[in-house]
C-alpha cells in the first residue's frame, strides 16, 4: 500500500527544483496584482500620514522653546537675546523652507484628493510655525525689544517750528567804587 502523504519527486517535468505540494502558479499571479494594487495604495496612505506628522512638528517643539525662554529669564542678557533670536529664526526658516521639507511625500502620480490633503499639511506647517514664532515676539516684547509705545517713536517725530521767539540782552554798566 503506498503512502498517503507521499510526493514523488523525481518528477519535475523539466526544471531545476520541482514545485511544492499544492503550489498553483495562476493562484500566485492573481494574488501579486491584488498585492501591488494594495501596496501603491498603502504606500500613498502611509505618505500622508508622515507628512501630517512632519505637518505637527512644530507644535511638539514649542513646548520646549517655550521653556528655554523662559528660563531664559526677561533681562536683556546675551543668553536671552540668543535664545530668542533662536526661537524666532527656527520658525522663519522652517516656513520658508516648507517644500523642501515635504518633498520626500510629494508624488507625481497622486490624485487630487492626496494633493489637497498635502498642501492642508503644508498650511499646518507653516500656520504651527507662526504659532511657534508668536511665542518669541511675546518674549520679545516682556524683554522690551519691540518698539510698541509712542515714546519708542518719538525719535521719528518733527519737531514744530517755534511760534514765539524772545530774546534779551544785558546792559553792562561800569561799576562804580
Amino acid at each position: 500500500m503506498p503512502r498517503r502523504w507521499a510526493v514523488d519527486l523525481a518528477d519535475c517535468s523539466g526544471k531545476d527544483l520541482c514545485d511544492p505540494p499544492g503550489y498553483s502558479e495562476t493562484y500566485r499571479e492573481e494574488h501579486d496584482t491584488k498585492l501591488t494594487e494594495k501596496r501603491s495604495f498603502d504606500m500613498a496612505a502611509l505618505k500622508l500620514k508622515k507628512a501630517k506628522e512632519t505637518a505637527w512638528a512644530p507644535a511638539k517643539s514649542f513646548m520646549m522653546t517655550a521653556f528655554m525662554l523662559w528660563m531664559s529669564g526677561s533681562g536683556v542678557h546675551p543668553f536671552s537675546i540668543m535664545m530668542t533670536g533662536y526661537a524666532v529664526y527656527n520658525p522663519i526658516n522652517s516656513a520658508l523652507n516648507v517644500n523642501k521639507q515635504f518633498k520626500p511625500f510629494a508624488d507625481p502620480k497622486a490624485d487630487a484628493t492626496m494633493r489637497g490633503a498635502l498642501l492642508m499639511a503644508k498650511a499646518t506647517f507653516v500656520v504651527l510655525n507662526l504659532l511657534a514664532m508668536s511665542g518669541a515676539l511675546y518674549k520679545m516684547n516682556t524683554m522690551g525689544l519691540l518698539p510698541n509705545t509712542p515714546s519708542d517713536w518719538a525719535s521719528f517725530l518733527v519737531v514744530p517750528p517755534p511760534v514765539q521767539v524772545s530774546t534779551g540782552s544785558q546792559i553792562s554798566a561800569p561799576l562804580a567804587h
